[in-house]
């Protein structure tokens, strides 16, 4: 996931969370129940199952590995790509090497280990 990414996740959570509000406050005006109402309360039940499969895609953190240019690896924790390499330049300046980063995998990152061995 990319920044541009989250944030747009981010935004549409927002803009779901509204809509469902506003759906339950005209749901709330009504009475008897009508077949709109039916409807509205199957949209607010489709639309929080995608704001919370956008709340647990938004605020997964990863493990990213990437290797420096002399030689070596680390790793950083991040929501997203830039994110983690935004924090190891900070971290470690212009050792970094931008274009290695990737999500860690076990394969990966066991073999990342057993480079010290």
């Amino acid at each position: 996931m990319t920044n541009l990414q989250r944030n747009q996740g981010l935004e549409r959570i927002v803009v779901l969370t509204h809509r469902n509000a506003e759906m339950e406050r005209f749901i709330s005006q009504e009475e008897p129940p009508t077949y709109i109402e039916e409807v509205m309360n199957k949209t607010i039940e489709e639309n929080q199952c995608l704001i919370d499969q956008l709340t647990k895609a938004t605020t997964a953190r990863y493990q990213f590995l990437f290797n420096f240019i002399g030689g070596g690896w680390n790793s950083e924790y991040a929501h997203t790509k830039e994110e983690a390499q935004q924090v190891a330049k900070e971290k470690y300046s212009s050792e970094v090497d931008l274009n290695s980063f990737r999500v860690s995998t076990p394969a990966d990152y066991n073999n990342l280990l057993s480079l010290f061995y």
